[in-house]
């Protein structure tokens, strides 16, 4: 059948008195076959969205260690030498004196030093909590990501499928213009037809072809919007799996409790409540007692040019601890406190509110999908009608018991049903991903 409306479109064009060149009719048969699978294979691997995603979760990863958290000591080495030329006088007791000009002083010292943190109100154990509760968030979202792009690709896949299907519908219409056409000229020739039949004939067709064109660019669109998410040239040739059913069948209470334990959305916003819980937890400590424990091991030596004392060397350990406790701190730990404590309130509120949004969103989408499903049941079985309907005004049209108003009519009927069962087709699908999104099933 596509080859008919390939070879038929030339000789139509020929009769309408024009010639054009249309971008093909049909997909190239050589472009490789790319299925929906495919495609959210290809964009997981490549999509930037992803890989931001996965850059900001190995972040969290990598922030995620105790000493981040303060939990470990630091310790460093510390090294300084100072060399001093002076004029030196020096005049002892006993009446010893000691004179010189440009004398030099060296001092140097060298040392091991250690800090810990050894109580400060449980902070830095909250901290550690909070690193890994961004850590999960992080991966949470990294999931999200995943998610809404599989989605973004599927909906762009059955996009450019749609648009192959009305593509094809208007072949099947052009194809059958062009059999009115040759009918109203045949009549027109024998005399037994105005010639306003086969104007209106070919006008119609031309608009149809027409139609096919801007439906043909408006697929070339399609396709490049899902190569760029595909991360590839937007010039890359492929082709489509041309069909469009689904067999998805929604049951509320399992998807209800799979958004409720998999909504990756949800999921995150929660995470984001318990971190904000947690930034609460740790201004709090910031007004409780710090013990603080330090050590250190110095080796200091001092060569003097001039004087009594011309060398001393020294080495030794020193071990030692700090107690700090906030009096008073120009309310600021109150402030710190309550701003966090309003921002765990936000964090809630979103939580809440996003769990409203999803429980509407999914009834919403199971009312679309069963009102679809209906609708598709109709539209099927009007397009049955409309080719029926077609058929016999074609004949009539032949016999000439008719004017070309009735097969005029007839034929825009049919495409206009053939479009919307596409539709509905097409907002199946759409329901199933929106659903599935929801449920974190992607």
């Amino acid at each position: 059948m596509k080859n008919r409306f390939l070879a038929l479109s030339v000789l139509v064009f020929t009769t309408a008195g024009i010639f054009l060149v249309l971008p093909g009719l049909a997909q190239n048969p050589a472009d490789p076959l790319l299925s929906a699978d495919e495609a959210v294979r290809i964009a997981l691997e490549a999509n930037y969205d992803i890989q931001i995603s996965q850059a900001d979760a190995g972040i969290a990863r990598l922030n995620n260690t105790r000493g981040n958290a303060g939990m470990l000591p630091t310790i460093n080495l510390v090294a300084n030498e100072n060399l001093t030329l002076s004029a030196f006088q020096q005049k002892l007791a006993d009446g010893t004196e000691y004179q010189k000009s440009g004398a030099p002083f060296n001092n140097a010292n060298a040392g091991v030093q250690l800090a810990w943190t050894l109580f400060d109100g449980r902070r830095m154990q909250i901290t550690k909590k909070r690193l890994e509760e961004l850590e999960a968030l992080g991966k949470v979202n990294l999931q999200n990501t995943v998610q809404l792009t599989t989605a973004y690709v599927l909906q762009g896949y059955y996009e450019i499928v749609r648009g192959r299907m009305q593509e094809r519908a208007l072949e099947e219409v052009i194809v059958l213009n062009e059999e009115r056409l040759r009918i109203a000229e045949v009549r027109l020739a024998a005399g037994f037809a105005a010639q306003t039949d086969a104007m209106q004939a070919r006008i119609d067709l031309n608009q149809r072809r027409a139609d096919l064109i801007l439906q043909q660019t408006a697929t070339e669109n399609a396709k490049r919007g899902l190569n760029r998410l595909l991360v590839r040239p937007p010039e890359t040739a492929f082709r489509v799996d041309e069909t469009l059913n689904t067999t998805y069948n929604p049951i509320r209470n399992e998807l209800e409790q799979k958004i409720l334990a998999n909504n990756p959305t949800l999921l995150s916003l929660q995470k984001s409540a318990e971190i904000a819980a947690l930034v609460v937890d740790e201004n709090r400590a910031l007004s409780k007692v710090r013990i603080t424990g330090n050590s250190q091991f110095n080796a200091v030596r001092s060569d003097n040019g001039a004087g009594f004392t011309l060398s001393n060397t020294q080495a030794g350990l020193t071990v030692g601890a700090g107690l700090v406790l906030p009096l008073y701190t120009g309310g600021n730990i109150k402030r710190q406190v309550e701003t966090a404590q309003l921002a765990a309130q936000q964090s809630a509120l979103r939580l809440d509110n996003q769990r409203l949004f999803v429980a509407t969103e999914l009834d919403n989408q199971l009312a679309a999908f069963a009102s679809q499903q209906q609708i598709l049941s109709l539209e099927a079985d009007n397009v049955r009608s409309a080719r029926e309907n077609l058929n016999v005004s074609t004949e009539r049209f032949r016999l000439g018991t008719t004017n070309g108003l009735e097969p005029q009519i007839a034929q825009y009927t049919l495409q206009q049903a053939l479009s919307r069962r596409d539709l509905v087709l097409f907002n199946l699908k759409a329901a199933e991903i929106r659903l599935r999104l929801l449920a974190g099933e992607l």
